[in-house]
């Protein structure tokens, strides 16, 4: 037994997963999973609301020819919930338009069927550590190492190009959103990196890292964005603590659609709006108005599942929440700002909401 396996906080799933993958990597190692059982708001059900994830185990995706090990699946996978329902809806994974990511429930069974079909390992009785409980409001973040802020280079360092190519100003995405550049790190991938990060109640709480150029991720032998190990996205909205000025919110899925629509703009990082990430947004914006802005190439796969998490806002919104959905091939981080601002304003005024970008 190795180290790894004998320090899982679930034995069984690892050794399934050991044994149907070949390689499993640990993330969030020994952290237990935080929850309390709420009432939906829709259908007046009692389920589980998942605070903090805890362990999680990394795989290459058999879905979407992954090599990233880019397949989350929690340690609590396969056991029963609080009614006594096996969880096998808690994996995902974050390469752009794989069915598990869009939640598709076909490929839910696929995966089923891969870790409990053949073998059948009960992981409805397996044996769960504990763990050591994890408070959101406590979790700090460090840079990746040597940064200096974008608006601090020279006009002609890659960084400040890349900005200025895509339409962003360098001096304004360093002073408002504390962008950074990391020249020297201790971890290869954050090495000559755009740093972003992440706040919590005026806490850096973790970080993106992104390289300052485009190409086809998918093909790329590192990811788009790498998140900082233990930052919490699921129980944070980016920038909402600007956006809380404004009359109106906008939810898109990444920060550089933030930073295209502005101070009012929010990301869920990642085409996802959980059960904290929704509270959040209400309690920010409950006499207010907000928009959901996913990008195009998702909608489609998602729209079972986000219709009624739009219901939910809207019904919780004193001036209303509506989904805009922008054109095939184009997505915010793409679009001038004005241009953006416009048909977003356009389109919810059809669906009974009014854009207000001003301050309260």
């Amino acid at each position: 037994m190795t180290n790894e396996e004998r320090q899982a906080l679930n034995r069984t799933l690892y050794r399934r997963l050991k044994a149907t993958f070949g390689h499993v990597k640990v993330k969030n190692s020994g952290e237990a999973q935080t929850r309390k059982v709420v009432t939906d708001l829709l259908t007046g059900r009692k389920k589980p609301n998942i605070l903090n994830s805890g362990e999680y185990y990394t795989v290459c995706c058999p879905f979407c020819n992954d090599t990233r090990f880019r397949l989350y699946i929690n340690h609590r996978y396969g056991s029963d919930d609080e009614f006594g329902r096996p969880q096998v809806h808690l994996a995902t994974c974050f390469n752009a338009g794989c069915p598990l990511q869009m939640k598709d429930s076909t490929t839910y069974q696929k995966l089923q069927d891969m870790l409990l079909g053949h073998s059948f390992v009960d992981l409805r009785k397996a044996t769960i550590t504990q763990g050591v409980q994890v408070d959101v409001e406590r979790i700090r973040s460090e840079w990746p190492g040597t940064v200096v802020r974008i608006d601090q280079l020279d006009e002609s360092h890659v960084a400040r190009q890349y900005l200025v190519e895509r339409g962003f100003d360098p001096v304004k995405i360093g002073r408002f959103y504390n962008v950074h550049w990391c020249s020297e790190s201790t971890r290869l991938i954050c090495r000559e990196k755009l740093i972003i990060p992440i706040y919590l109640n005026k806490k850096m709480v973790g970080w993106q890292a992104r390289p300052p150029f485009d190409c086809d991720w998918k093909k790329a032998p590192y990811p788009k964005y790498y998140t900082a190990p233990g930052t919490p996205r699921k129980n944070l909205l980016y920038n909402l603590r600007n956006a809380s000025n404004y009359r109106t919110g906008i939810i898109t899925e990444g920060v550089t659609d933030v930073w295209r629509i502005g101070p009012q703009g929010v990301c869920t990082l990642g085409a996802t709006l959980t059960e904290p990430q929704q509270q959040l947004f209400i309690e920010a914006f409950k006499e207010h108005a907000g928009v959901l802005l996913f990008d195009p190439d998702v909608k489609e796969q998602i729209r079972e599942k986000v219709l009624p998490i739009v219901a939910r806002i809207n019904s919780e919104l004193k001036s209303g929440f509506c989904w805009v959905n922008l054109p095939e091939g184009r997505d915010p981080g793409s679009m001038p700002r004005k241009e953006l601002r416009a048909y977003i304003a356009a389109q919810a005024a059809k669906k009974g909401v009014t854009v207000d970008w001003s301050k309260r």
